[in-house]
């Protein structure tokens, strides 16, 4: 089973036409699956959205009364999904703005059943790519891989801040338990939460490889909810509290 995980916040057009994607590509493969919207307190009709999707297409909704961030949205939506899922079942998380396509993810399903723990959708590896990106958030983004890599090393990886990615359940569950309510320690640095995921997956020793996909900015409706200096300010918290630690 795949487990399809989408934080949404204010994504009341882009939910719409990821899931759609999602129901054709997965549909065509024929690989059982089942979604998970996680609404962070939408002011708008995310959550209607939702339950109008949830009449067509096998979806579960999850709700914050109020918006909590991205980073604590994605510790109760991996932990709800560690409880629901198998061991062998894989986990997807991706943003739910419509920049990340689903067309990619056969190529990443098929890395992840030749025995990778982890696999990371990237823009940098070779057949990867972006696109409406401009030029100020495409030198921070290629800045922040080169900062975090440098810290944090792992063989072959330089998507750093991307959250599309395909987990095994069983890994999940392994951090959970390693690092319980601390497996996202920087919750209030909001997109931070995605590298550090991704450092606590090195921590444990997953093994971790890289798919190629294009992001396509170019297509997310609302305005980024991402703030540049609090995310850099962010990066820097990662590197104090995890450089040279170990699980």
């Amino acid at each position: 089973m795949i487990h399809i995980f989408l934080p949404a916040y204010n994504e009341e057009i882009a939910l719409p036409r990821l899931v759609e994607k999602f129901g054709g590509e997965l549909k065509s493969s024929e690989e059982p699956y089942r979604i998970v919207v996680l609404d962070d307190g939408s002011s708008d009709r995310t959550l209607a959205a939702a339950a109008e999707l949830s009449k067509k297409y096998p979806l579960d909704i999850l709700r914050h009364p109020r918006n909590l961030g991205l980073g604590i949205t994605l510790r109760d939506g991996i932990e709800h999904l560690s409880r629901v899922a198998g061991d062998e079942d894989l986990i997807v998380t991706l943003d739910c703005d419509d920049t990340h396509e689903p067309k990619y993810l056969p190529a990443a399903l098929k890395k992840i059943r030749e025995g990778y723990d982890v696999v990371i959708l990237s823009r940098y590896c070779p057949g990867g790519g972006e696109a409406g990106l401009s030029p100020v958030k495409a030198f921070l983004s290629r800045g922040a891989g080169i900062f975090l890599s440098f810290f944090f090393p792992i063989r072959g990886v330089r998507e750093f801040s991307c959250g599309y990615r395909v987990y095994r359940a069983a890994i999940l569950k392994k951090a959970l338990k390693t690092f319980g309510a601390d497996l996202i320690r920087l919750p209030h640095l909001g997109f931070v939460a995605t590298p550090e995921l991704l450092i606590k997956m090195r921590m444990i020793r997953a093994h971790i490889v890289e798919s190629p996909f294009t992001l396509r900015y170019d297509q997310k409706p609302t305005p980024s909810k991402n703030k540049s200096f609090k995310t850099i300010q962010g990066y820097f918290a990662l590197v104090w509290n995890f450089w040279g630690r170990k699980a």
